[in-house]
């Protein structure tokens, strides 16, 4: 892991991903997001874990016609 690259709290997450803090805690505590527990209990959240999962939740389009 590059040790420059910055871990981001609970809060700064949620905010990034447009949700409430206390639904992505739920998440990290069902597994359902990736997230870094550090040593002290704390729970941080890569940014790049982040956009990987993002992109696992991506619904592809269901287009029947471009209308034109």
């Amino acid at each position: 892991m590059d040790t420059t690259r910055r871990l981001l709290t609970d809060t700064d997450a949620a905010d990034i991903l447009q949700m409430p803090a206390a639904r992505l805690a739920r998440f990290a505590k069902a597994n359902k997001v990736p997230y870094v527990r550090l040593p002290d209990g704390e729970i941080r959240f890569d940014p790049d874990d982040l956009r990987e999962w993002v992109e696992t939740l991506k619904q592809p389009a269901n287009v029947k016609g471009t209308g034109q």
